[in-house]
């Protein structure tokens, strides 16, 4: 496999091996940081008003945790609306220093600020870093619910409930619009679980400009007629099931070469969907890896795994795959 940039782009961090454990037992502090009121990326209709970025934490804090959680709110294009995700800055963030952007999707139903809360993602990436196992990076975190209700499920997609497949587009521009950030595909991850996984597949095949990797936390590939998609036609279930459209994508992906890692638990019920992708990921040419580890769909599986995507994510930065142009 030949490694590399492309376009090129400075390499200042060496990845390495291995896996640590990090006991976080408390809940992190979300510090506003820098406020910065305004459109972000996407211009704003006359007479709308964006609020600033959010200042107040968002959790109860019982340690400050170096870096800044905080909620940005934006006007997103997609969904005709002002749209927040959360982010999340390292310790020693700086404009000067450009950094590769970690986003990961929530289950539903489910909330951004569940990978804080359930995974405390934010200190194991400090202690990572501290631990030179992975480089600096910033995490968002965007916002699939509609109307911000917990027990809703948009299932990341474009349908009649709301555009959340461009809205995660939109989440990208405005994060490099606002923050710097290294602006290559090549220096964006995206993950997900549950749904988030499967909207973490979905989002990142049918956009391959925006991540060169994909992390399928105990997701699913096949659509089935519910919810959101309850009415859809036969066209838009195969536009939304990557295991039956990825068979056409061999030409996009020597353009855009991707790095995809799945995994579920054995006892999940998604599991029987996970070999078929991967064989099918394998056929077109994405460079992919996959596990089932004992368990089953919860977040005791998606904790103890969580050190090693982050590790996988720093790793995939720091040596891209190289495209046909």
């Amino acid at each position: 496999m030949t490694e590399g940039r492309w376009p090129p782009r400075p390499r200042w961090w060496l990845a390495a091996g291995g896996v640590i454990v990090i006991a976080a037992a408390y809940v992190v502090y979300a510090d506003g940081g820098r406020s910065s009121a305004g459109a972000g990326y996407d211009s704003v209709p006359a007479g709308v008003t964006v609020p600033a970025i959010e200042r107040r934490p968002s959790v109860s804090a019982i340690r400050a945790l170096p870096g800044r959680l905080q909620r940005v709110y934006f006007y997103s294009k997609a969904l005709h609306r002002i749209a927040d995700y959360l982010v999340y800055l390292p310790p020693d963030y700086t404009p000067a220093h450009r950094l590769p952007v970690f986003y990961g999707l929530h289950g539903m139903p489910g909330r951004p600020l569940a990978f804080t809360v359930n995974a405390h993602i934010e200190p194991r990436l400090v202690a990572l870093i501290d631990e030179h196992r992975v480089p600096p990076m910033i995490l968002v975190f965007p916002d699939g619910r509609i109307g911000g209700q917990t027990s809703t499920d948009s299932e990341w997609a474009n349908t009649p409930a709301g555009e959340f497949l461009s809205y995660v587009g939109n989440v990208v521009h405005d994060v490099d619009h606002r923050f710097a950030t290294l602006a290559y595909r090549e220096d964006r991850a995206i993950a997900g679980l549950s749904a988030g996984a499967y909207g973490a597949a979905n989002v990142g095949l049918h956009d391959l400009s925006l991540f060169g990797l994909i992390q399928v936390w105990s997701g699913y590939f096949i659509e089935t007629h519910n919810g959101v998609f309850a009415h859809a036609s036969p066209a838009t279930m195969t536009a939304n099931s990557p295991l039956d459209y990825i068979g056409g994508m061999r030409a996009q992906l020597r353009r855009y070469p991707l790095r995809a890692l799945l995994y579920v638990g054995r006892d999940d019920s998604f599991a029987s969907q996970l070999q078929p992708m991967v064989r099918a990921m394998k056929a077109v040419g994405v460079h992919v890896g996959w596990a089932i580890y004992p368990g089953g769909h919860s977040w005791s599986l998606w904790s103890g795994h969580l050190d090693q995507m982050l590790i996988m994510a720093g790793h995939s930065f720091e040596h891209p795959l190289v495209g046909s142009g």
